[in-house]
């Protein structure tokens, strides 16, 4: 009996986290959510740069990044919970790096930033693991439309790049070698030159 009420409390709970985050829908349907493009050869050097001068680590041939804005309302609701319950989510999502995508792909590189502020969310705030793009250098570079659970992209080493608007899940990470050509191939409309 013990056990189905633990089920049904976590279930509940789950519900909460994923209403919480529902903005994403709200504000791109899935056609829009995402585009295409390719990166510039001045901003692929810059963007390769700042990242090496910024974490001092040598870039593997795909880079993803996650970048969080100042004065986010994704995670308000999950704000409203314990300290404990919120750190569970900072500590997974590390786990979730380290064995689901940098054990499993030996030659990508996962950065998350954030825009400089105070007005974040504790999930945000609270990771350590995140770097605070205090220049604003990669924000004016890829990230100046601001979305609400902030946004990703993955850069491949030949300058092509997938571009994930309010990517509150760091989906980003999910996506298969298969899904990302897929995804690259597709002939659309939302394909830029950054």
């Amino acid at each position: 009996m013990k056990k189905h009420f633990l089920y049904f409390i976590s279930l509940i709970i789950l519900l909460i986290f994923v209403e919480s985050c529902s903005t994403t829908a709200q504000l791109y349907d899935d056609k829009n959510r995402a585009y295409t493009g390719l990166l510039r050869d001045s901003t692929f050097t810059v963007l390769k740069q700042y990242l090496t001068n910024t974490t001092n680590l040598k870039l593997k041939d795909t880079i993803i990044i996650k970048y969080n804005y100042n004065n986010e309302t994704c995670w308000n609701i999950l704000d409203q919970k314990e300290d404990s319950y919120i750190m569970s989510f900072v500590t997974g999502y590390k786990e979730r790096v380290q064995r689901r995508v940098l054990a499993a792909r030996q030659n990508v590189s996962v950065f998350n930033f954030r825009e400089p502020g105070n007005k974040l969310n504790k999930i945000i705030k609270w990771d350590n693991s995140i770097l605070i793009d205090s220049s604003k250098q990669l924000f004016n570079l890829l990230f100046k439309e601001r979305c609400i659970c902030g946004s990703s992209i993955i850069a491949l080493p030949d300058k092509r790049f997938i571009f994930l608007r309010s990517d509150s899940h760091t989906d980003v990470l999910n996506l298969t070698q298969k899904q990302i050509e897929e995804i690259l191939n597709k002939k659309s409309k939302r394909s830029r030159t950054l």
